[in-house]
C-alpha cells in the first residue's frame, strides 16, 4: 500500500456515509454486501448512494460484483480503508 492510496481512503472516508459503507464491508468481509443493505447503512438517498458507490469505485476503494442478479460491493482496498478508519476515530473526525 503506498501513501496515495491511505491519503485517498483518508480523504473519501471524512464523509460520514462513506465511513459507515466501508465499515460495513469491513464486517462483512470477502463476500461483501448488496447494493440495497449498504444505501440503508449509510442513510442516504438511492441516488446520493450511487454517487458514493461511484467515486469509491473510481478511488479504487470498492469493486462492484453481481451475485444472483443483485448489484453487490466488495472493499477492496482493506488495509487503507482500516487504518483512515482507524486515524478518523482516534482523532474524532467522524
Amino acid at each position: 500500500m503506498d501513501t496515495q492510496e491511505s491519503t485517498l481512503a483518508l480523504a473519501l472516508l471524512t464523509v460520514p456515509a462513506r465511513a459507515a459503507i466501508c465499515r460495513a464491508l469491513l464486517e462483512a468481509g470477502d463476500d461483501g454486501l448488496p447494493a440495497m443493505a449498504l444505501v440503508e447503512v449509510s442513510g442516504l438517498t438511492h441516488k446520493h448512494a450511487a454517487h458514493c458507490f461511484q467515486e469509491m469505485v473510481q478511488a479504487d476503494l470498492l469493486a462492484l460484483v453481481v451475485r444472483e442478479r443483485q448489484v453487490c460491493y466488495v472493499l477492496k482496498a482493506r488495509r487503507a480503508v482500516r487504518e483512515a478508519l482507524g486515524y478518523i476515530d482516534s482523532s474524532g473526525l467522524d
